[in-house]
């Protein structure tokens, strides 16, 4: 399975991520045929050909997802289960748990307002040493979405760069998604990362 093999990969023995690299590598689903696919699919249609050679990976620690367990209300007992130890969410200080570095992003907005979010990310090298990325926006047009800074530029294997991704737009009606895609481009890798903007859903 495309999984198992992606851990023999020369570059994710540098310390890349196997499923980060499957994610940053997928093919998109046509958005006219699928308008809620990204909540559906991830970053998309896997491609473990490409993944082998992601160009760029989102690195994440341990303790960046016990964070996010925080985040997302889990008390002292429930992470003792998961993790084995005793880390209490207040040694970690205050994040939300979309400041995960993970190639998605999502941002929940109230129906009928105007909105924006921002979210930082890095990555890390781990294609050629000295390679320099482009970023290219495919954006629904509802969305205004900005990247800086707009190029990264890398010296070496596993050196690290950061960027920020802010969005906003108007209001959007119940029941609706918007998407986005954020690509960096060196001529050789195409790193994606899928973006949604949703509201509530209601039935």
């Amino acid at each position: 399975m495309p999984r198992a093999s992606l851990l023999y990969c020369e570059p994710l023995q540098a310390g890349g991520d196997a499923f980060g690299c499957v994610r940053v590598a997928a093919k998109p689903m046509n958005p006219s045929l699928h308008p809620d696919a990204e909540l559906a699919y991830g970053a998309g249609q896997l491609n473990p050909v490409k993944a082998v050679d992601p160009g760029l990976v989102f690195d994440a620690t341990e303790n960046d997802y016990v964070q996010m367990l925080c985040d997302e209300g889990y008390n002292k007992s429930m992470i003792r289960i998961i993790t084995g130890d005793e880390r209490c969410c207040s040694s970690l200080g205050p994040r939300t748990a979309r400041d995960l570095n993970y190639p998605s992003m999502a941002l929940h907005v109230a129906s009928d307002d105007s909105f924006a979010g921002n979210f930082s990310r890095s990555v890390t090298n781990v294609g050629d040493a000295c390679s320099r990325y482009r970023v290219k926006i495919k954006a629904d047009g509802r969305l205004k979405v900005v990247v800086n800074p707009k190029t990264l530029v890398f010296t070496k294997l596993d050196e690290k760069q950061g960027f920020v991704v802010s969005v906003s737009g108007g209001p959007m009606a119940a029941n609706s998604t918007a998407s986005a895609s954020i690509i960096w481009l060196d001529g050789k890798h195409s790193v994606r990362s899928a973006m949604v903007v949703y509201t509530d859903f209601t039935t």
